[in-house]
């Protein structure tokens, strides 16, 4: 006999049905595995845009903090000059400057 004169034996009708209910559940396994991994993808979106959000606003916070401090002390050293303290001394301590300079004294050590 030859192979091409043999008919093809059906198939029983139970892996018909069994392999159109595998098929059935791939498809349902295959969308669920989709659907958890588009979610997750959609979650890491959100979060890394919040992220992003803070940073700015943190940024933005810092550069405000620092110029403030760039104020401050250029205040503070308007506040430490020696011009202003001595006019200050002499306006409302009525202090007067020397005529002359100090002058400085080194101890010798004895021998």
């Amino acid at each position: 006999m030859s192979d091409e004169n043999v008919a093809p034996t059906p198939e029983p009708v139970v892996i018909v049905e069994q392999r159109n209910l595998l098929n059935r559940w791939s498809v349902f396994v295959l969308l669920f595995v989709s659907a958890g991994f588009t979610i997750l993808y959609v979650s890491n979106v959100i979060s890394v845009r919040k992220l992003l959000e803070r940073k700015q606003l943190l940024e933005r916070s810092l550069d405000s903090i620092k110029t403030v401090n760039k104020t401050l002390e250029t205040e503070t050293y308007r506040l430490q000059s020696a011009e202003r303290i001595t006019r200050l001394a002499q306006e409302r301590l009525h202090l007067m400057p020397p005529p002359k300079a100090p002058v400085v004294l080194e101890a010798t050590p004895q021998r």
